[in-house]
């Protein structure tokens, strides 16, 4: 199958925890995994059939070797509530993989600066994985913001580049 095409499926969740407030990370079993770039995304489709849309969210990491994909997303209304009860074995409808990713391989020879804050920091994970893999760039910088002191996938972070933090309440960073 072609990394550009999509498609719809029943996945079924691995396992999922809650790592900050309002703040969930889920893996879910699928052969979309083996297609996934960093900087992709999929939808989730609620259960709840007057909910139309599916709630398009960004790939954290892909396990390619398993067949998971991870996903961490913060509650914002119903449907994301809805997937925040789910357990390991729920089955759940997602649609992707989406998107373009990010270009990875611009990052030869270069010092690297990746950028995000809230919920945009789950789609850096992947991304920061696959350029240190890469083994291309002279460095990578990870900055992160958050509202407090939650600190999700901080240290996950760390693994592939300096982190540098700031919070909005001013309780970790500068």
């Amino acid at each position: 199958m072609s990394t550009d095409s999509k498609r719809k499926e029943k996945a079924v969740v691995y396992k999922q925890q809650q790592i900050a407030t309002g703040i969930y990370d889920m893996w879910i079993d699928t052969s979309l995994a083996q297609q996934a770039k960093a900087g992709q995304f999929i939808s989730v489709y609620t259960q709840d059939k007057s909910a139309l849309l599916p709630r398009p969210i960004s790939i954290c990491e892909a396990d390619k070797v398993n067949n998971r994909l991870r996903i961490v997303y913060r509650i914002a209304g119903k449907g994301t509530d809805e997937f925040s009860h789910y357990k390991a074995g729920h089955k759940i409808d997602i649609l992707g993989t989406l998107g373009n990713g990010f270009p990875v391989d611009r990052a030869a020879g270069k010092k690297v600066c990746l950028m995000g804050g809230g919920i945009g920091i789950p789609p850096m994970l992947q991304l920061a994985k696959s350029i240190k893999e890469s083994g291309n760039a002279a460095s990578i910088d990870i900055v992160v913001g958050y509202r407090n002191n939650e600190l999700f996938l901080s240290q996950e972070l760390a693994e592939y580049g300096n982190v540098h933090i700031a919070t909005e309440d001013g309780s970790v960073g500068s």
